[in-house]
Parts: C-alpha cells; sequence; structure tokens
C-alpha cells in the first residue's frame, strides 16, 4: 500500500488516497477503514473506494508530534477486519499549530502593537498570514482550549472597555476566515462592542485598514455561535469528532483502553450509522432527520440507541454529553478532485459514500499511471 501524503499537520484535514497493487482487488460491496494507530491514541475513519485497487479518506487531526501507522482494515459484519496493508504517516507541528497556540495562550494580554510583536517572533509578513488562514482556523479548531476559555480572555465574557482583543487583531492581519471563526467561539460576538486602547472597535479597524470583505462580515454578522467541529464525548476513552463542510467522522480513543480493533470498529459503525443519536448529539436543530449522511450499501443503519460497546451496556442520557457544533457545508455534486496534473469527476452515482475537503489536496506521482 502507497500513501499519497506522507506528512501531515496536526490538525489533519488533508484528503489522502491509498494505492494498491495490481493484483490487490478491492470488492466494490466491502466495507473499508483507515486505522492510524499512534504511542497514545487511535483515530478510526471510513475510506472510500474510488478504482479497483484505490480508497480514498480524510486524515483526522492527532495529538502527538509522531509518526503514526496506518492500516487500511477491510471489514464485513460477522467477521474479524483483514488488514489490506500498512503504512506510515508523520504528523508534523507546523507554523499555524505554534502561532495557534501563541494567540490562545496570550488573550487577554494583547495591546495595539501585538499584532506586529507576534509577526516579529514568528519571522512572518502580513502577505504571508493570508496563505494560512485557513490552517489557522484549523489549527485553533483542533486545540482542547481552556476551561473558560474565550476570545476576550476573561471568563465572563463581560466586555471590558479599552482592550485589544483576539478579534482585533485578525481584524489588522486582515484574516477573513479566521475571523469568522473567532466569531463563533465564546466571546467573539462580545468583542465586537470591545474597544481597544485607541477607542476601535474590530469595525472600526477593518474601514481604516480598508478590509472590505471584514466590513462586509461584521454588518452581516447574525450572532451565530456555530464552527466547522463538532466533539461529542463517547465515554472517558471515546472521542466522536466530525467536521461538518467535508462530512468527516473519526472516531479517537484512548489506548490505555487497550481495547481490540474489532471492537473499536464495531463502536464507530455503532455511532456512525445510528442518525437519530448522532443529530442528537451534535445537537443541531437545522439538520433534517430526513437528509442522512451517506453510508456503505452493505450495510442499513439503525434507529436504535446503541449498546456501548466498550461496556456492554445501553449508554445513560447524554445531558453530559459535550458538543461543539457550526454549519453543515454541503458539497456539490460531480465536485472536482485534484489528483496532481489530473482530474478525476466524482458523482453520487459511484457506489457507498464520499467524503470531500474543500482545503488543499497533495499532488502525487502514482495517480497519473491510476487509470
Amino acid at each position: 500500500m502507497e500513501l499519497s501524503s506522507r506528512e501531515v499537520p496536526l490538525y489533519g484535514q488533508v484528503m489522502v488516497y491509498a494505492k494498491f497493487d495490481e493484483n490487490v482487488y478491492l470488492p466494490k460491496d466491502a466495507e473499508f477503514y483507515f486505522i492510524y494507530n499512534g504511542s497514545h491514541q487511535r483515530h478510526v475513519t471510513f475510506a472510500q473506494r474510488i478504482g479497483d485497487n484505490i480508497l480514498q479518506s480524510n486524515i483526522p487531526g492527532h495529538g502527538f508530534e509522531e509518526t503514526v501507522s496506518v492500516s487500511t482494515c477491510l471489514y464485513s459484519e460477522g467477521y474479524s477486519p483483514v488488514t489490506m496493508g500498512c503504512c506510515s504517516i508523520m504528523y508534523m507541528d507546523n507554523v499555524a499549530c505554534r502561532l495557534s497556540r501563541c494567540l490562545v495562550s496570550q488573550v487577554g494580554a494583547f495591546t495595539c502593537s501585538s499584532h506586529q510583536t507576534l509577526l516579529d517572533q514568528f519571522g512572518l509578513k502580513v502577505k504571508e498570514l493570508h496563505a494560512l488562514d485557513e490552517d489557522l482556523v484549523l489549527a485553533m479548531a483542533h486545540l482542547e482550549l481552556p476551561l473558560g476559555w474565550n476570545v476576550l480572555g476573561n471568563s465572563s465574557e463581560e466586555v471590558i472597555a479599552h482592550k485589544e482583543s483576539l478579534l482585533h487583531i485578525a481584524m489588522r492581519w486582515d484574516l477573513v476566515k479566521f475571523s469568522q471563526f473567532l466569531l463563533c467561539l465564546p466571546g467573539g460576538r462580545q468583542a465586537l462592542a470591545l474597544s481597544n486602547e485607541e477607542g476601535d472597535m474590530p469595525l472600526d479597524l477593518a474601514l481604516k485598514l480598508g478590509h472590505c470583505r471584514l466590513v462586509e462580515i461584521i454588518n452581516n454578522f447574525q450572532g451565530s455561535h456555530s464552527t466547522d467541529l463538532s466533539r461529542v464525548q463517547i465515554n472517558e476513552h471515546a472521542l466522536l469528532r466530525f467536521v461538518h463542510s467535508s462530512e468527516t467522522v473519526t472516531l479517537t480513543l484512548n489506548h490505555t483502553a487497550e481495547h481490540l480493533l474489532e471492537t473499536d470498529i464495531k463502536l464507530f459503525r455503532k455511532y456512525f450509522l445510528d442518525r437519530a443519536l448522532l443529530h442528537k448529539t451534535l445537537n443541531r436543530k437545522e439538520v433534517k432527520m430526513e437528509k442522512q449522511l451517506p453510508v456503505p450499501s452493505s450495510v442499513t443503519a439503525t434507529e436504535a440507541e446503541p449498546e456501548d460497546l466498550v461496556s456492554g451496556k445501553s449508554p445513560p442520557e447524554r445531558e453530559d454529553v459535550k458538543c461543539l457544533t457550526d454549519p453543515v457545508v454541503q458539497p456539490t455534486e460531480n465536485e472536482d478532485l485534484d489528483f496532481g496534473k489530473t482530474k478525476r469527476k466524482i458523482s453520487s452515482e459511484q457506489e457507498g459514500f464520499f467524503f470531500f475537503n474543500k482545503g488543499k489536496l497533495v499532488e502525487n506521482n502514482w495517480k497519473k499511471n491510476s487509470k
């Protein structure tokens, strides 16, 4: 098995393709999973068959900078998983990760000169920051924010006059996506009314600096509190992540639980295929129950409440489930996927289900010969 990506940022969200030898045939009606095994975490994701010997999936985020083994498993209900191939991926700590951690740790201590101080600290120019806009969102969304953290830098979300906020920094840097993301976080809406030491609110800065897109975003802001990532703590060992823009579900497990791979896959399938539970835990009123996520043709979804496969007991009421929700961005049919110098059309008529990713795709040489 050969992977299209060998190094990825800690926050993941990169489309990856796995190519097998020509003598390896991937059954059309089978279920495939990518299993990422690190030193402390295991991630389980679905993999989509897009050719006789090619699978695709979205690389999940990871908690540590390390080399992780990646295995592809074929699963049929009633049988043990069959490993089709193994490879490795290196999770890297990049500038977006470091900058996001710095911003989170220093929130509440910014001044009107902090935007330039940070640029000097990281050796960046404003133009270079624009290329990091989306990556900075992904990096901060991947972080486990401290309890009570908010954009204002105080636990009460009470607006304090004359204080430079993280939203002011984003305005000065002209980061459109990052600004939209901050508005969705705790304290984001209140930060719009916060003046800094110079008496400027974020909108004032956007107007003064001529950042027209940011002015438009603030003027049209409706007070929504939602981001692109939802997290659901299933139990003390398992965390379910759902990225709405790519419709990617990942089950992350603590290795100290020492679960069997088959048990982990069953746990993933139960929660992924139970639409009622998925929508309930994501706490999304706007998601219609009749609109379901795509699933493998060999699987039938169940509306029954799934049992906890770790303890063997039925799950308790979900009032203690912690979620961070966001708007669903639906992929368009026949969307192009970049295969290096060639493109492959993905249609809803193909078997199974598809994951879409709006970010950058890594070019790889073997795809040129994969027809």
